[in-house]
């Protein structure tokens, strides 16, 4: 059986990634937006072993292209669907650790007697919600000199809006220089992006632009 096709009903949208030796099929699913009701093609990494372990590595190459010497490079990142594809980024880039904001304050974190930052974020998938970074993720951070930022799939640039507004507030309590930031990546851009984004987005994939339906 082949995982990557005919596992969801419905209709699919193929997508071609350059790199890939296959074409995947995405579900062609309806999702809620405010008032309104989005058909997107849905990239669901969670649980696809190949797909993660075959687009993480094309996309460490593009990050090595872009950012060339990894020295002083944090890799901020953001639970759920994009942790499997950051995990095999920064293995193959050989980055030891990488910096993950959760999607809500977790008992682990215990936000009683340690630092927990906590930022509203909003996306086309999950509408809002919350990011969170806790001690150990924000030590991580302030040992950076350079970051870079990822996530499953960039559209309107909620999360790393948020993703970059925590990194910026480590240090200002840290009273660190400014972050810098060498780029976005993702496996797919969905959609236009803000100009207002912090660096530029790099992708292996393209996604088709989300189509307004009537709920």
């Amino acid at each position: 059986m082949d995982v990557l096709q005919g596992l969801d009903s419905g209709d699919k949208f193929p997508w071609h990634v350059q790199g890939l030796p296959y074409t995947v099929e995405l579900p062609l699913v309806r999702v809620p937006a405010g008032d309104k009701v989005l058909r997107i093609a849905s990239l669901n990494l969670v649980g696809q072993v190949r797909l993660n372990r075959d687009l993480g590595v094309l996309l460490a190459r593009k990050v090595r292209a872009v950012v060339g010497n990894m020295s002083g490079v944090v890799l901020l990142t953001v639970v759920e669907k994009g942790l499997q594809l950051a995990q095999v980024v920064a293995e193959e880039l050989g980055l030891e650790a990488m910096a993950v904001a959760y999607n809500r304050v977790k008992p682990h974190m215990e936000a009683d007697r340690r630092p927990v930052l906590q930022v509203g974020a909003s996306s086309i998938t999950s509408g809002g919600k919350f990011l969170a970074l806790y001690e150990r993720d924000m030590n991580l951070l302030a040992t950076g000199k350079r970051f870079i930022l990822l996530d499953d799939v960039v559209s309107t640039g909620g999360t790393i809006f948020s993703l970059a507004d925590l990194l910026e507030e480590v240090m200002r309590q840290r009273q660190l220089p400014p972050p810098v930031i060498e780029g976005i990546f993702c496996a797919a851009i969905e959609g236009d992006q803000s100009p207002l984004l912090p660096a530029p987005v790099h992708a292996v994939g393209i996604l088709p632009v989300p189509v307004t339906e009537t709920a």
